[in-house]
């Protein structure tokens, strides 16, 4: 057996759903001859056997502290002082909020590079601070190192920077990367990005999976009411929920029983703006804040509920995203309430294989919930997904062990073409 060292911010059990690529491939690596040792600032033990070394979210007592103090205040402005909190973290930490990490992270890595044997390092981002230690880390100990990104670093939709700091991260990038065995990345958009970028060819794409495995435990679980649910980030104010809750105004508002009997659930960070969205549109009274929870909560919460909630960003220029969260929301059976802009490539995946209804109006918005509404009266909240041509994560593993062995041996890149992707695979973001 091979060995490597993951690096990932974030791993499961926690409910981001960047830890889940991640988690896939120290789950199912080991099947296809790779060992794999985790580098992550999570604490918390997966529910599958996995070996972590761990240093805990460095820097974040800090900020709960601050958190903590504007609430024991009971600052009615809370939610802009928390964002406030946030900007400054981005305007003064490199490369990213999560840089206080780095340090440790080098640290650790390096001394289990010291006293064991490793055969390649990857790093999978974002943030960009795992691709900074995977970089060093590679420079130091001389293993190929290959750089993962689900989301791109320079060049991303969701972060703005200014022209100073945009110029200082593309340089810090591209010299890192030219280190870098190869690249892989989830999608053909940002791949393309990403060749144009670092003028280099070797860009592999290796789609984003889902895993049936992780809903063994769970056994079947029924709604108890028209429960809508969302778990993940909002990006700091990125994604709204402002058109379903203009839609289930107006419902309400004409007395309908969908928007009535509607009760909506948000797990997960940076979402200041739900509450205020949702008291602005009148119906703070049936949406619920639970926070950040651990996965197996969030996925029984995605069991218990009608009907599961996608927010896209509403810029035309993202329609090419897919997102990752409908691969895992297939898992839990459930039809799926999406809100995109009109040119998404989502809507024809969700429509083509009658996963659930997409929305980029709120006329549309409101026809949806009366039909997932309609659905859950039904009985038709038990969705058998069409998972024809997904990526598995057990793909996702081969392909990445595929990537491993031609970077220790790259003669061995020569003799062998990659496996296929599943007929008619799909890329998510």
């Amino acid at each position: 057996m091979k060995h490597v060292l993951l690096i990932t911010y974030v791993f499961p059990p926690e409910p981001s759903p960047g830890a889940q690529r991640p988690g896939f491939l120290a789950r199912y690596l080991p099947r296809f001859g790779w060992n794999v040792t985790s580098l992550t600032a999570t604490c918390t033990q997966p529910s599958f056997p996995a070996r972590l070394i761990t240093t805990g979210h460095v820097g974040s007592s800090f900020e709960r502290r601050v958190r903590d103090s504007i609430a024991e205040r009971g600052t009615p402005d809370h939610a802009m002082l928390r964002r406030m909190l946030r900007g400054a973290k981005e305007m003064l930490l490199f490369p990213d909020r999560t840089a206080p990490w780095i340090p440790h992270a080098l640290a650790r890595g390096a001394a289990v590079l010291r006293n064991e044997r490793f055969d390649a390092i990857v790093s999978t981002a974002m943030p960009a601070s795992a691709h900074v230690i995977g970089g060093l880390l590679a420079g130091v100990s001389g293993l190929p190192w290959i750089a993962d990104y689900r989301d791109p670093w320079a060049g991303n939709a969701y972060v703005r920077r200014g022209p100073v700091r945009k110029a200082l991260e593309e340089l810090c990038e591209r010299r890192l990367i030219a280190r870098a065995a190869t690249i892989t990345t989830i999608s053909e958009p940002i791949a393309a990005q990403l060749r144009a970028f670092h003028r280099r060819s070797d860009v592999h794409v290796i789609p984003n999976a889902y895993d049936s495995a992780e809903w063994d435990a769970l056994g079947d679980v029924s709604p108890s009411g028209f429960d809508l649910c969302y778990t993940g980030s909002m990006y700091d104010g990125q994604r709204s929920p402002e058109m379903l809750f203009t839609a289930l105004s107006a419902l309400r508002e004409g007395g309908e029983a969908a928007g009535l009997a509607a009760r909506v659930h948000f797990y997960g960070a940076n979402s200041d703006n739900v509450v205020t969205c949702a008291h602005q549109l009148g119906v703070g009274s049936i949406v619920e804040q639970h926070g950040v929870v651990l996965r197996p909560l969030a996925l029984r919460a995605q069991r218990e509920s009608a009907a599961l909630l996608i927010f896209l960003n509403m810029d035309r220029s993202t329609g090419h995203e897919l997102g990752s969260k409908f691969l895992e929301y297939m898992g839990a059976r459930r039809p799926i309430l999406a809100f995109g802009p009109p040119n998404s490539a989502l809507r024809e995946l969700i429509e083509g294989r009658g996963l659930g209804w997409f929305a980029s109006s709120v006329d549309e918005a409101i026809r949806n919930v009366r039909a997932a509404h309609a659905s859950y009266r039904a009985g038709m909240y038990e969705r058998a997904p069409d998972a024809a041509g997904l990526p598995t994560a057990l793909d996702l593993a081969q392909r990445f062990s595929e990537r491993l062995d031609e970077a220790v041996n790259p003669a061995a890149a020569l003799t062998r073409a990659p496996s296929p992707l599943p007929s008619g695979g799909v890329a998510a973001r």
